[in-house]
Parts: structure tokens; C-alpha cells; sequence
């Protein structure tokens, strides 16, 4: 079993290990009088409920069914569940586990940070996106009608645990979602795991390194940037982007499957200013290997309404992410109208 430890506001681990959620009732704190809230949606709960729910028959355990997908992190939805935790009187001793994908983690936080002004939870991510990503470093979040994950705040959870064998029923598509955020580590921070994904991966490898390696690299960010004020921001790279281009599919294009786009996008861009001094095919070439979309049917115009209201912005500016090379990024503010000429240049 592989372990890393966060040290942030709250000290937590995540484990990684195949088949670990054959082991998650031995892993689970044990506490007096508490029950575990079992938050999960349709397609988890129909390849795994029945085993999970066995798994944990010697605890108090209730379940609630979110329906899969983004539009399941709306207020409507939050206040359902937080009136059925109240009906089933939950408390401050008791424990909410996310168990399913970005979704899942990012509407479970949420709730677990606001109900009775705090409950602890547990991320068990299902996903290759989620074990790498939206389930470490605490950012939970609903969506409004205005913009994705408008509306959130830090909670870090009580504990991660993840088991790359959940990736062999992802359907392809949503593996590929996931590959697109591991590419983005590699194009951030690491060049040796960009070449790695160069050859492409398969949902059927043990891919236990690899999510230790994201783990590892977005550990290292999140313990020197808890709330991201600075160099956290860095892992928003291709993520301005990738938000207007959800919300204008109206979410039918997957969260890392977007990334992708605005990551070439900005690879491109960053060519054209001369700043990335690598080749833009090797870019191409590792995404269309692993199955993922290079460009956009949406123009600049059609998105650019939803950039100038993303979350991210800080008055009249937002901090995008320039791609120096394979292995080197940075931060860099700008105005709407200098991000529209960028974005220009990337878009084809």
C-alpha cells in the first residue's frame, strides 16, 4: 500500500492500493456512536453499491443516490441532502464518505463543510480524475446557473482512500477525462511523466504510480498554498478554458476532456508569443494518444461572455498559466482584453 500524507490546516493520508475498497471497513476511524453517510450516484451505486454496502454491514451506515453528472451539484440537490441527513439526524460524531467520482467529492465536501457547520468526511474516489485530482487538497464546491464551482469552500477530508482497480469500469471517455488532468501535472511539473504518457495508458494498466505521482505533486502545492493565493493556481492550467467550454456544451463534454482543450489551446498560444519553446505536436501527439480532443467547436466570442464571469477572477484581471516548456509553467496576470488576444492565438 501506498501512502502519502498532507500536512495542511487539517494532517490527513491518502492511501493507494488496488482492491483497497475490499479493505475500507478495517481502514475506517473508529468512533463510538457514529454513522457513515454513504453519498454516491446511480452509476457507482450500480457497479459497486451492493459490495460496498456489504463491506460496511457492521457499521450504521444510511445512503443517499445523487443522479451522475455536473448538474447534480446544484442547490436544489444540496438542499435535498442536507434535509435528509437532518431527517436522519445526523451529527457532529458522525462521518459522510464520498464515494464516486469528481461530483460526488466536490458536492460531499460541500455539504460535510456547511451541514451543522462542519461534519468530517472521507474521499473514496472512483475515478482516475478524482483519485488524482478533485479529491486531494480540500476544494469543494457546487455549481450555479452563472459558472461552475461558483459557490464552495476549503474542507480537507478526514482521509483519501483509492483504488486504481475502479478504473476498469469507467467507461472510455471518462477514463480519458482523467488522463487529460495527469497530462497536466506532467506538463506543469514533470517532464519524465509526460513522456510516460506520451506512449499512451491504458484504464487496464496498474496505474497505482501514476496516481501516487499526481498525489505526490499536488501534495507539494497544496501544503505551500492551502488557499489558493499563489502558486496553487498554477493547477488551474487549460482550466479558464475548459470551464466556459462545460458550460456551453451544458456539461456534455467531461471536466478533464475540456482541460485538454484549453491546455492545447494555451500550448499553441504560448508558441505563437514565443514563450513555449517546445514542439506543439509532441502536445498534439500525447493527447490524441490517449484519446483526447485538441480543439474546440466553440468561437472566442461564444466563450469569452463565460471567461470574463469565471470564479477565478480577481476585479478587472485574472492569473492565467503561460507553458514555458515541458516541465515549467507560470503565473502570469492579465487584463480581458490581453487574455481574449491570447486565447485568439490558441484557438483553432
Amino acid at each position: 500500500m501506498e501512502k502519502v500524507t498532507v500536512s495542511t490546516s487539517s494532517k490527513y493520508e491518502i492511501l493507494i492500493e488496488k482492491g483497497l475498497r475490499k479493505k475500507v471497513k478495517d481502514l475506517l476511524p473508529k468512533k463510538d456512536d457514529c454513522k457513515y453517510i454513504l453519498l454516491t450516484d446511480e452509476n457507482v451505486d450500480r457497479l459497486y453499491g451492493a459490495e460496498m454496502s456489504a463491506e460496511l454491514s457492521e457499521y450504521k451506515v444510511i445512503k443517499y443516490v445523487l443522479k451522475p453528472g455536473e448538474n447534480s451539484k446544484s442547490f436544489e440537490e444540496l438542499q435535498k441532502f442536507l434535509e435528509f441527513m437532518a431527517r436522519e439526524d445526523v451529527n457532529a460524531s458522525d462521518i459522510l464518505i464520498a464515494f464516486g467520482g469528481g461530483v460526488v467529492g466536490d458536492f460531499g465536501g460541500f455539504a460535510a463543510g456547511i451541514y451543522r457547520r462542519g461534519i468530517e468526511y472521507i474521499q473514496l474516489p472512483t475515478t482516475l480524475l478524482s483519485q488524482v485530482d478533485s479529491s486531494v487538497g480540500g476544494k469543494t464546491a457546487v455549481n450555479l446557473s452563472e459558472g461552475k464551482n461558483m459557490v464552495g469552500l476549503f474542507k480537507q477530508p478526514l482521509a483519501v482512500y483509492c483504488d486504481p482497480d475502479f478504473f476498469k469500469t469507467l467507461e472510455d471517455q471518462d477514463f480519458s477525462s482523467g488522463v487529460g488532468e495527469v497530462i497536466k501535472y506532467g506538463v506543469l511539473f514533470d517532464r519524465e511523466l509526460f513522456e510516460v504518457l506520451s506512449h499512451g495508458i491504458d484504464k487496464n494498466q496498474d496505474l497505482s504510480q501514476i496516481v501516487k505521482k499526481c498525489v505526490e505533486l499536488k501534495r507539494d502545492i497544496v501544503e505551500a498554498d492551502e488557499y489558493d493565493n499563489g502558486k496553487r493556481q498554477l493547477l488551474n492550467l487549460g482550466h479558464t478554458l475548459a470551464h466556459a467550454i462545460e458550460i456551453k456544451a451544458e456539461y456534455g463534454i467531461t471536466h478533464g476532456r475540456a482541460v485538454a482543450i484549453g491546455t492545447m489551446v494555451m500550448v499553441r498560444a504560448c508558441k505563437e508569443e514565443g514563450i513555449f519553446i517546445g514542439e506543439v505536436q509532441q502536445v498534439e501527439n500525447c493527447m490524441q494518444r490517449n484519446n483526447l480532443p485538441t480543439s474546440t467547436e466553440f468561437s472566442v466570442e461564444e466563450l469569452f461572455e463565460l471567461i470574463e464571469r469565471d470564479k477565478k477572477r480577481r476585479g478587472s484581471y485574472i492569473n492565467e498559466i503561460l507553458i514555458e516548456e515541458i516541465g515549467k509553467c507560470r503565473l502570469q496576470k492579465f487584463d480581458f482584453t490581453g487574455l481574449r488576444q491570447l486565447i485568439e492565438k490558441g484557438i483553432k
